[in-house]
């Protein structure tokens, strides 16, 4: 599967721009914003490559539905994940989430998160180097989405295992039909971690006195009379810990990756507090955790001139969209003087807009605080070459091998 034609003008490309095996195809990406920016892929799906196209797509969700299943996996409406569920009652939800997810009681975490990284670093330090990657970045977004339900600490490192569990499983193509008898769903794919998740929300809908924690705010929290079941807050339970731990593991390796790559810029960054918010959203822009949002086009539509047929698969190209050259200046370089630094689509747009931006920017702002605060040089290990993580649709490193000084 190597082509894509356009069926708005003559167009074909050496690369899937849906394949990142090697990295994400940025010069692929950029060929089809000029020659291409509607096109389809030799599997089949089709793929928007422009801003402007990926941003309206994002805002229309009743052309474009979320999904990440394959055709004719179909779902209980309970079982549906918060990306994928039409409205009116995506509202509903959502409204629930983020109501149970405040900023205010995000904010909660940081000291945590902070305390957490200090520890993380510690052997890192004495050791001078090892894998940022399985040594400080991938303990951080699995144990802070855990103390933010409320796990016990001892079972926090579970949760990452889960979350790869699930994302490199079969969940997608393999799942459970409306009538319950085709496939597994969550609770196959991951028994543990459906059970773990089970229990937290049976103990706390029994206790006189419960932990003030997401979980149970989750099951007291009522938005226009509505409440969810124990089956929905499972299932969204699931997926804010499955994407919030892939999603920001990738956005506090790529941040490190570019800064132990470029020691002006570590150096810079240790004089200046201010520039860490900015390089968060920098990354975000020029190195997004997913490249690739995909969608189902449930009724067709059309895009820039071109009709996309009812029935096709979607991919919204956040990478190539965030590096539009009619969008951004000097488009793909790393710059931290750019005029409205969240202005871009690392996050998605419009009504499903991730729910768990804040906490990822949160996290990623602390994991740099605290390497620079305590790291006064960085360097990749001698002939480091990036090998992507082997999620399709996410894009940072597999390991980042590093030496590092103590400040």
């Amino acid at each position: 599967m190597e082509l894509a034609t356009c069926h708005h003008a003559a167009c074909m490309t050496a690369t899937d721009p849906l394949d990142n095996s090697a990295g994400v195809p940025y010069e692929t990406l950029a060929r089809l914003r000029v020659e291409c920016p509607v096109s389809q892929t030799s599997s089949g799906a089709w793929f928007l490559a422009r801003h402007a196209d990926v941003l309206a797509a994002t805002k229309d969700v009743h052309a474009f539905q979320a999904s990440f299943r394959e055709p004719g996996v179909v779902v209980p409406p309970e079982e549906q994940l918060i990306s994928e569920i039409p409205e009116p009652r995506h509202g509903q939800v959502r409204r629930i989430i983020n109501s149970a997810i405040a900023q205010h009681r995000i904010g909660r975490v940081e000291p945590f998160a902070r305390e957490l990284c200090h520890r993380l670093l510690d052997g890192l330090l004495e050791r001078g180097g090892g894998d940022l990657v399985a040594e400080y970045v991938t303990p951080i977004p699995a144990s802070v989405i855990a103390h933010l339900l409320g796990a016990d600490p001892a079972d926090h490192h579970r949760f990452a295992e889960w979350s790869d569990l699930v994302v490199q499983s079969t969940y997608a193509t393999k799942n459970r039909r409306e009538d319950g008898v085709d496939g597994e769903g969550l609770a196959g794919v991951a028994p543990e971690f459906i059970a773990y998740i089970d229990q937290m929300i049976a103990e706390r809908r029994a206790a006189a006195d419960p932990p003030d924690d997401f979980v149970t705010r989750l099951l007291h929290t009522e938005i226009d009379g509505q409440r969810l079941s124990d089956l929905e807050m499972r299932t969204q339970l699931a997926f804010l810990l499955i994407s919030g731990n892939e999603t920001t593991r990738h956005l506090i390796a790529n941040m490190l990756e570019t800064v132990c790559a470029d020691p002006a810029l570590l150096m810079h960054l240790r004089a200046s507090d201010d520039a860490i918010a900015l390089v968060v959203e920098e990354s975000l822009r020029h190195d997004p955790p997913i490249h690739v949002l995909m969608r189902d086009c449930p009724h067709g539509a059309t895009m820039s001139g071109v009709s996309i047929p009812a029935g096709a698969k979607v991919g919204f190209g956040l990478a190539s969209a965030n590096r539009d050259a009619h969008i951004y200046e000097d488009a793909d370089a790393f710059r931290l003087d750019r005029p409205n630094p969240r202005d871009h689509l690392a996050f998605g747009g419009g009504p499903h807009v991730c729910p768990g931006a804040s906490l990822a920017r949160l996290e990623g702002r602390v994991a740099l605080e605290v390497f620079l605060k305590r790291v006064t040089a960085a360097q990749l290990a001698d002939g480091y070459q990036r090998e992507p993580v082997p999620v399709f649709w996410a894009n940072g490193p597999r390991s980042l091998p590093v030496s590092i000084v103590a400040a």
